[in-house]
């Protein structure tokens, strides 16, 4: 059979110029949705961390508030960029107690009961409040006994046995009971195996960092001074006073019936705290919000449990 030289024929320049431009229509719409998911991403990531950091300020203070007792002069000072509390550390009983000014208590680690709890363990300097019970037998005349610790030793001999402690499986000389010589004698009516509670003041407040950035952080007076700042959330907003700017941590005092506590010497007074919190976050990076603000706030109303 006779070859057949068939012409295979080829793209056309017009050809090629349409194919050119559809695939730069089509490359152009690919990479404009990739630059905006990219830049929704950055927005999302950002938004996303400033309410981690609103969640983790309003998981720390309503707690804090809500533990504290106004009427008992827990609140030691406030403005609205700091509050200054006793914050609880611990509680225990007294397994034993002298006829002046010292008691002890029982050790962490007992083998079958736990009867002393510490977030961190007591100072010189402490507040330890002691129930006392006093004399009648209803609570009307039952009230805290205030002291501050002004010496910590631990005892190998205290309470060795019954009924707080084992004598066998907490033996004094490997589970020592610690010590704590207070400020003033205490009332004979405060007796073995009343309840103690120790406290410390803290500060709760906004402040710079160097880097620029305003946190909200916690300090501790411990030793007699006060310690560096501990951030615990933050970014937030810059602090500025009155209630017309967006500060980015605010406190607010009322009293029982609702009315605002102005005047800042009033503490005992305190019966709730609005407590504002303001993030910023920068800028969007989405070109249509033209660079507008990332922000967020949360608002906390918190009662205090023991103000009476």
């Amino acid at each position: 059979m006779p070859a057949l030289n068939a012409r295979r024929r080829g793209l056309t320049l017009p050809e090629l110029l349409v194919a050119m431009l559809l695939l730069a229509i089509v490359g152009g719409a690919l990479t404009r949705v990739m630059v905006k998911q990219q830049q929704y991403y950055r927005d999302a990531s950002l938004t996303a961390g400033a309410k981690r950091e609103l969640r983790l300020g309003a998981s720390v203070l309503p707690s804090e508030l809500r533990s504290i007792s106004s009427s008992g002069g827990d609140i030691l000072s406030m403005s609205e960029s700091t509050v200054l509390l006793r914050a609880y550390i611990g509680s225990s009983i007294i397994c034993a107690r002298s006829a002046t000014d010292e008691i002890w208590v029982p050790p962490v680690n007992l083998a079958h009961h736990t009867l002393s709890t510490f977030v961190t363990r007591p100072q010189v300097g402490d507040t330890v409040f002691l129930y006392n019970e006093n004399d009648l037998k209803g609570s009307e005349d039952d009230l805290w006994e205030m002291r501050t610790i002004i010496d910590v030793d631990n005892n190998s001999v205290a309470c060795p046995g019954g009924p707080y402690t084992d004598p066998v499986l907490d033996p004094p000389a490997t589970k020592k009971r610690m010590r704590y010589r207070l400020d003033a004698a205490l009332p004979d009516s405060v007796k073995v195996g009343a309840v103690v509670r120790f406290t410390r003041p803290v500060r709760y407040r906004i402040y710079q960092e160097t880097s620029g950035s305003w946190y909200l952080g916690l300090d501790e007076y411990s030793g007699g001074s006060w310690g560096a700042a501990s951030p615990l959330a933050g970014p937030y907003r810059p602090f500025q006073a009155g209630d017309a700017n967006p500060s980015g941590l605010q406190f607010r005092y009322y009293d029982s019936l609702g009315v605002r506590v102005t005047n800042m010497a009033n503490q005992k007074d305190v019966a709730r705290v609005d407590v504002y919190l303001r993030t910023n976050a920068g800028t969007s990076a989405i070109t249509e919000r033209n660079g507008s603000a990332l922000r967020d706030s949360v608002l906390m109303r918190v009662a205090i449990r023991n103000f009476k």
